[in-house]
Order: C-alpha cells, then sequence, then structure tokens
C-alpha cells in the first residue's frame, strides 16, 4: 500500500480529522461481523500474491546476533508484577537504577525472547515450511516490523537499525545519535536521550490481504501483542520502559526512513535511564541504507482501512500534553503487592519461546482451579506505563496508576469452585461478578464466529472497550490505543497461561453485535442470538465436543429455542436503563475475544 499510505500522508496537510470521532463509530461499523455479512461476503485468498512476512534492507550493514541466548530465570508473573510497579517510589526510582549491561548480548536476548522466530510449521503433503514467533499476530501474517535506535551499547555502534527476524540480525539503517532526535520528535524531555527506543510499524497490506478493512483492528492488537512482549523481556533483562503513542505520525515517518514506504510508524518503547541527558552522539543525517523488499506482486487498497487510519493520524502542531489526561492519582491498586514467591509461576524466557496460539482446546481436560483463573485476571489487568494510559510521562505521571478503557466479560464452562456462566472482572475489586448462570458454551463458540475453540476452552472472553470515552479523551487516535490495550492484556494471558500449564488462543472475529445483544449492551431484537445459535447448529456450524454442551443441547425440546432453558437471551448484565437500539451508537463494544484451556496438540509444529 506504498502509495496508498502516501496519500494518507498528504491528505493530512490539509486538515486533521482526529476530532471528527463520528469516523471512528463508522468505520467500527462497517467492519462488524453478522452472520448474513461472512456468509454473503465471500473472500477467496490469493496464494501467489501472499505478502512476504519478513521485511529486509538489501545493502543494508546486517549485523547477527547470537542465537539462543541465556536468559535470567525471572518469572512471568514477577515480571508481569514489576512492569507494573507496586509502590510510586517503584515506579519513580526504577529509570534511575537499572541493573542491565548493555552490549550485543542483551540485545539478542532481549529480541530472542520477545519477537524472534520461536518455531516453524509444515505444511501437510507439500514438504513446505512456515515460521512462528514469539510475539503472536492475527492469522500469523505479521503486520509488525520492529526499528530500534541505540546509544550506548557495547560492541554495537549508535544508530537506527531494523530487526530482522527470518535471520536475527540487525540492519543498519542510520548510524548516529538517533535516539536524541527521535526523543525530540516524541517531546519528551525527560527523557532526552535514551538508551534504546524501539519503533513498531505496521504493514497493513499483509494483514488486509487476509482480513481485507476490518485487519487495521488486528494491527492494532498485534502492536498491543508486541509492546507487551517486549516491555517484559526488558524489564527482566533490568531495563524498564514505558510506551509513547501520541506523536506526530509524518514526522516520525521521515525520522524512521519510512517516507514513500509501505509502513506506517504506530508506537514507541522508550527506555530512559539516570543520565539520558548524558554524553551526545553526533546526530544522524537522514541518509537511510538499504531498499526494501517487494512484499508482493500487487497491493489493493482497502479504504475503510486507508480512512480509519488516516483519520487517526496527528499533525506536526499537536497539543502534546493537553491531549494526555492526568493519571489516577492515589489508586490503592498502586499500593499492594500482587507477586508473592509461593505464587505458582514459570521462566519467562522459556514461556515466551513456548508460547503458541492454540487452534482449538481439549473439552475433556479437568476443570481450571479457581484460583488460577483469578491470578490470570489480576496479572492480565495490571497496570503498566504508557502515555495514554497516563501514566508515563516523566515526574508529573510516574506515580498514578494507568487509566484502563477495557473490561473482560467471561463465559465459564470448566473453571472448579466457579459456576458455569457469564461473570465480569471487576479489576479494583479483584473480583468476579457473575451475571447469569448456566452452560454457555454453545453461545459462547457462536459468539466467536462459530468457532468452538471458545466453547471447548475452559473459558472464554469479551474484550469490551468504552470507545466513547476514549474518543472524548483522544479524537480517533484512541481506537488505536483500546486495541493496543487489548492486545497488551492479551499477551499477558497468553504467557500467564502457559505458565500455569495452560494454553490460549486470541480471537479477532466474532458476531459484534450479537456479543452486544447477549451481554445486554444492544437491544434485542427478532433474530435474537438464541435463535441465530440453533440456525447455526442446524447447519452444523458450531461443533462442540464437550459431554456438557451435547446435553444441554439434548435438553432442549424445540431448536428454535435455542438456549433458552438456560436462560441465553440477551440482557444477562445489568446495564443502567435500556438498552441501545442503534448499533452504531454504542459507548461499549466489544474489540478482542479470546480463550483458555488445554490445546490439542498440532503436529504440523516441528520439534
Amino acid at each position: 500500500m506504498t502509495r496508498f499510505l502516501l496519500r494518507t500522508l498528504d491528505d493530512l496537510q490539509s486538515g486533521d480529522l482526529n476530532e471528527e470521532t463520528g469516523r471512528l463509530f463508522a468505520y467500527h461499523q462497517a467492519t462488524k461481523h453478522t452472520y448474513d455479512s461472512v456468509r454473503s461476503g465471500a473472500h477467496y485468498l490469493d496464494w501467489r500474491n501472499q505478502p512476504n512476512p519478513f521485511r529486509t534492507y538489501e545493502g543494508a550493514p546486517l549485523t547477527v546476533l547470537a542465537p539462543e541466548p541465556r536468559f535470567p530465570d525471572t518469572g512471568t508473573f514477577a515480571a508481569m508484577a514489576t512492569l507494573a510497579g507496586s509502590t510510586r517510589q517503584a515506579r519513580e526510582n526504577s529509570f534511575e537504577h537499572h541493573t542491565a549491561h548493555l552490549d550485543a548480548i542483551w540485545l539478542s536476548r532481549l529480541l530472542w525472547h520477545s519477537l524472534a522466530v520461536s518455531s516453524w510449521k509444515k505444511v501437510p503433503g507439500t514438504g513446505s515450511r512456515y515460521s512462528l514467533r514469539v510475539n503472536p499476530s492475527s492469522g500469523n501474517l505479521h503486520p509488525t516490523e520492529t526499528y530500534l535506535a541505540l546509544r550506548g551499547f557495547a560492541g554495537v555502534d549508535d544508530g537506527l537499525y531494523h530487526y530482522r527476524a527470518d535471520l536475527h540480525a540487525l540492519e543498519q539503517r542510520c548510524p548516529g545519535g538517533c535516539t536524541r532526535r527521535l526523543a525530540q520528535a516524541l517531546r519528551i524531555p525527560w527523557a532526552s536521550e535514551p538508551c534504546l527506543i524501539v519503533g513498531f510499524t505496521s504493514i497493513f497490506w499483509r494483514e488486509a490481504w487476509k482480513y481485507r478493512d476490518r485487519a487495521y483492528r488486528y494491527c492494532c492488537h498485534d502492536l498491543g501483542h508486541a509492546m507487551m512482549s517486549v516491555l517484559l523481556a526488558a524489564g527482566a533483562l533490568g531495563l524498564p520502559g514505558g510506551a509513547i503513542t501520541h506523536f506526530a505520525d509524518s514526522a516520525m515517518t521521515r525520522l524512521l526512513g519510512l517516507s514513500g514506504s509501505d509502513e506506517a510508524p504506530m508506537a514507541f518503547l522508550v527506555f530512559p535511564t539516570k543520565n539520558s541527558g548524558g554524553q551526545n552522539s553526533i546526530l544522524p543525517q537522514e541518509i537511510f541504507a538499504g531498499q526494501p523488499n517487494e512484499l508482493s506482486a500487487e497491493e489493493i487498497p482497502y479504504e475503510l482501512l486507508l480512512g480509519i487510519h488516516r483519520s487517526t493520524l496527528l499533525s506536526d502542531a499537536l497539543r502534546y500534553q493537553q491531549d494526555i489526561p492526568p493519571a489516577v492519582a492515589g489508586d490503592d491498586l498502586q499500593n499492594r503487592e500482587v507477586f508473592h514467591s509461593d505464587m505458582p509461576d514459570g521462566s519467562l524466557g522459556i514461556i515466551a519461546r513456548r508460547r503458541r496460539s492454540a487452534l482449538d482446546f481439549d473439552a475433556r481436560t479437568a476443570p481450571m482451579k479457581r484460583d488460577a483463573l483469578e491470578q490470570l485476571l489480576e496479572f492480565a489487568t495490571l497496570d503498566w506505563p504508557a502515555d495514554w494510559r497516563g501514566n508515563f510521562g516523566g515526574d508529573n505521571t510516574a506515580g498514578g496508576a494507568g487509566s484502563d478503557f477495557v473490561t473482560l466479560y467471561l463465559y465459564v464452562h470448566r473453571a472448579q469452585d466457579c459456576e458455569p456462566g457469564v461473570y465480569r472482572w471487576d479489576r479494583r475489586a479483584r473480583n468476579l461478578e457473575q451475571l447469569h448462570r448456566g452452560n454457555v458454551e454453545r453461545v459462547a463458540a457462536y459468539l466467536s464466529l462459530e468457532q468452538a475453540l471458545a466453547g471447548n476452552a475452559c473459558f472464554a472472553i469479551s474484550m469490551v472497550a468504552d470507545l466513547a470515552a476514549a474518543a472524548r479523551a483522544f479524537g480517533n487516535r484512541g481506537y488505536r490505543y483500546v486495541h493496543f490495550e487489548a492486545g497488551a492484556i492479551g499477551q499477558k494471558l497468553y504467557l500467564g497461561a502457559e505458565a500455569l500449564g495452560w494454553n490460549a488462543t486470541g480471537i479477532g472475529a466474532f458476531y459484534d453485535d450479537d456479543v452486544h445483544r447477549y451481554l445486554g449492551f444492544l437491544e434485542e431484537t427478532q433474530d435474537s442470538v438464541s435463535n441465530a445459535v440453533a440456525v447455526a447448529e442446524k447447519a452444523a456450524l458450531v461443533m462442540l465436543g464437550s459431554p456438557a454442551s451435547r446435553g444441554a443441547a439434548a435438553k432442549e425440546p424445540d431448536s428454535a429455542h435455542g438456549p433458552a432453558s438456560e436462560k441465553e437471551k440477551a440482557g444477562v448484565t445489568k446495564q443502567e436503563g435500556a438498552p441501545i437500539r442503534d448499533s452504531s451508537k454504542l459507548p461499549q463494544q466489544v474489540i478482542y475475544h479470546f480463550a483458555i484451556g488445554r490445546a490439542i496438540p498440532d503436529p504440523r509444529i516441528e520439534a
């Protein structure tokens, strides 16, 4: 989408669309899935035109990093707790007393355990192989590219580098003091020259090749996963940092050497140190080495995707500090210890590289313990530093608790001491609030685009974002941030599940408004969720394997009622006032699904 992305930046000069938040809701509405839309809008993949999952810069100096470097024996949940910061003092002092010895081996450890290739799969009958990575991606398409600006790393020249995951190598794009120039453009005077800035870009075409206009959602999910993956690994390696995502897009595009390219800068991770304003490297000239490879023969423009991206762009004249709401001061979550040494845990380095996205779950597995379920939820929703959360912006924000836009709704199927039904996770009270009792395996599978894994899991999740609040705070840019937040939560769910001996998978496809009807956000229609489940099952589209699910279906005297005998109707939540009729005006909307259980082994993965 090279020329198409360039057009969005050119259009930015004619006016800032970020405040026209109707565009955010219009895009979200237009890219919703419905029972009818997935059948009427069939899309056939052009495998000959599939984008290359690896970007390369031909002619750029290449530094191959040491493979399989040793990683500290830091626990997964311990790393999450460290990132959250248990007290105001811990958050403020962490940047002054980092323990990392920064060199090429440190970089190798960071990238090997956060963004590298982790395994390979074989395509049955063909002998073809394709890679899996430490950071998950929708459809394994990996739209996210990674750039690193380095200062003061022993044995590595200062400069801007591109990470080649296929070779576990760095391509130098520009030598010199890039961290200082990037920090200036990001407007972070409290970290005027950090030792490391990690820049994430998106190549939308990689994801749109399969998912078309809805792909923007998935690109933002993937960025949230990647951010959390790197922040946890860096923290375990002794270098804490946070996310900066509120920036002038055209300026950062130019400074990354991406003008006229098919990549869009989307997020930056900044790792300040006490001497961030210390020795100065030579400022780089904006001359970039290497020629980017063409990813596919043809790129198809998806106008809704390009339109929402254009609507989220910020001009060089953005009012940075005023646009970031302050953190929530005095939050009691900041003043409690969440990690205890006797908690079940697993080594982050091992867990991160072992993580896979489950293709289905074994519904016959023993139930998950409630303590494990609640530990997963608590750590997945712990605070973490990011500018849009209001807690990563220098001394004025270092002690506050971050703002949350995402709430978790659970469909619990098999958990000890936890009655099957629908729950809402109250992060502040650290409590599961039961909203509905009954077997919800079939409805969870249906809502997740008729994918059985959501019913075969121990539990599934709908992540519901307050789009209206995000739009009020950030304009259309808030659309990126809620998906970043959901992806970050998802990454911690992935790692936490593995650390406790379970498995997980993210689900980006779901019947949006059926979720809203079922949870009571949206008024029920004549085509109820209950009837939709029954229709799907009559077409043999929802195939659940658990005895409990088959038993629930067998008890129903009339399939037209679907799961009505289980009180499977809209409005399981207690909303204030009547449900909204117009789905385009819903302030809170589902943006991500997730499922956790015992994965069925995938024989295609190589040992």
